[in-house]
């Protein structure tokens, strides 16, 4: 469960990357989670975000690629999943539970 000051989730596509630290944000998935919480990809630019995409880590363990950042609008690829400087990394190594 997230804490109260945790960024809402979305999905991401880990393999929509088209920059070093952007993802795609036009994927059914991430569109969906956005619907849920009342936003458009328009609406959402600029806001704080959790980002997962849920998978099995090294071990065989269920767990989550997790990233924290912001929607931008890319002049070149459209709306992009932007990652902080931390990067994409396991959700269990930012302290969370495993997949959502």
């Amino acid at each position: 469960m997230a804490h109260q000051d945790s960024p809402p989730e979305l999905y991401f596509d880990l393999n929509a990357r088209m920059t070093d630290s952007g993802y795609l944000a036009t994927c059914r998935g991430t569109l969906d989670d956005l619907a849920k919480l009342g936003l458009t990809l328009e609406q959402a630019v600029g806001r704080r975000f959790a980002f997962v995409q849920p998978d099995s880590n090294e071990k065989g363990e269920p767990d989550a690629w997790y990233f924290t950042g912001t929607i931008v609008n890319d002049a070149e690829f459209g709306y992009l999943a932007v990652a902080d400087a931390r990067g994409v990394i396991w959700k269990s190594e930012a302290g969370g539970s495993g997949a959502a």
